[in-house]
């Protein structure tokens, strides 16, 4: 009988960490080859942005993204980032970025584990069906 496969959704900084050779990062990385990996187009746009990248970062960006499928972002997922900005502000007091509320949204609508080295950021989130990983903690 196989392992189950774990859905994994990857957020910028781990790649960031992976790229910069942080043991954790590297190591979860290596694992989730052997499960499900999404990137949230979110995260595909803000390791692209910025201005200090060489065409061998772009390279090396463009290796970890292939390990994986990038989610767009459409209506469903849309509306499930505003209700979980909503959510946090009046049930938490949270103000939840719209790029972290995109990637837990797109994390929620995939059923993966949100992996992240920002847990402070999602960790209200967890009363609301998020599941979060930090590989550093």
């Amino acid at each position: 009988m196989s392992p189950a496969l774990i859905k994994y959704c990857i957020d910028t900084n781990i790649i960031i960490y992976t790229m910069n050779g942080l043991r954790p990062a590297v190591d979860l990385m290596v694992e989730a080859q052997n499960h499900e990996i999404f990137y949230p187009v979110v995260v595909e746009a803000e390791l692209y942005s910025s201005a200090e990248l060489t065409k061998e970062d772009m390279q090396d960006i463009r290796e970890v993204l292939d390990l994986g499928e990038i989610i767009e972002i459409n209506s469903l997922i849309g509306l499930k980032a505003g209700e979980l900005r909503r959510i946090s502000k009046i049930k938490y007091n949270k103000n939840l970025k719209l790029p972290d509320a995109l990637v837990a949204a797109v994390a929620l609508n995939q059923s993966a584990t949100l992996v992240t080295r920002n847990y402070d950021d999602f960790k209200h989130l967890q009363k609301e069906g998020l599941t979060i990983y930090n590989p550093f903690a």
